[in-house]
């Protein structure tokens, strides 16, 4: 799991300068202005303020990723718009923040470092001095409880979300990557088919299917499968990646 994840993250950083031009190939973020007559929305997007329409609705002062592309005649044309989930907004100010490196505990023996994350998080909110940082202290703790470990993972100075969710026969993970965009998959395992048939002990494959924002990201991934470091890997992006657990902002703002 940790040397897919760390695949991913160096796909990524490999990404950085093709999302640079204006017509993107891979997902860009927007950020929703204001909204003016009919469908039409005033965005940003980086330095630079774009008008265009979106046939979905969308709300201002949120954070959308987004399929950017100029049609034939020059007109800015988006789809596929995910918004940015809440509490992604505030990763640069996590009270807990891990290195890749952290992370070998949880490759290792999950239970371990779940209990060893329930410890740390129940012992720092009653001594947390900011509303904030106990909001969201506790919207880790509530994730833990319902069986997803919620990570922010600071990497290349980079904050990045990483969810991960043991279940019986896999371990379900969403990511979100600055340039990639939202990942979502799962990671399983299962019995080589031709070495039962030739009446030999089957080998256990690992294998994943991961779910990504569009044809780029696809692209890109598919021909770096072999970094992943699995025996099958299965790419789409005919469905949106969707969060293991929704943080909602304010959720547990109990503190004062």
């Amino acid at each position: 799991m940790m040397s897919a994840t760390n695949a991913l993250n160096h796909q990524n950083n490999k990404g950085h300068a093709q999302a640079k031009h204006f017509n993107a190939s891979l997902p860009v973020l927007l950020k929703v202005i204001a909204k003016s007559q009919g469908n039409n929305y005033l965005l940003k997007l980086g330095n630079t303020t774009i008008q265009t329409q979106s046939q979905r609705a969308l709300q201002v002062g949120k954070t959308y990723w987004a399929n950017m592309q100029q049609n034939a005649a020059g007109q800015i044309v988006l789809n596929k718009l995910i918004a940015k989930p809440d509490f992604s907004e505030n990763l640069k100010s996590m009270p807990l923040k891990l290195a890749m490196k952290d992370l070998d505990l949880l490759a290792k023996d999950f239970k371990a470092f779940g209990n060893e994350l329930k410890e740390f998080l129940l012992q720092n909110l009653g001594n947390v001095a900011h509303k904030e940082d106990f909001s969201q202290l506790s919207m880790m703790a509530l994730s833990l409880a319902q069986g997803v470990l919620s990570l922010v993972v600071n990497e290349d100075g980079e904050d990045k979300l990483l969810q991960i969710a043991p279940k019986k026969q896999r371990v379900d993970f969403y990511a979100i990557f600055p340039r990639l965009g939202p990942v979502q998959g799962q990671i399983y395992t299962k019995k080589e088919v031709q070495e039962a048939l030739n009446n030999k002990a089957p080998k256990s494959l690992v294998c994943a299917e991961i779910c990504v924002m569009n044809e780029r990201v696809k692209e890109l991934l598919e021909s770096h499968a072999k970094e992943l470091g699995l025996d099958e890997v299965q790419i789409y992006c005919d469905k949106t990646p969707e969060e293991l657990f929704a943080f909602k902002n304010n959720l547990l703002d109990i503190h004062g």
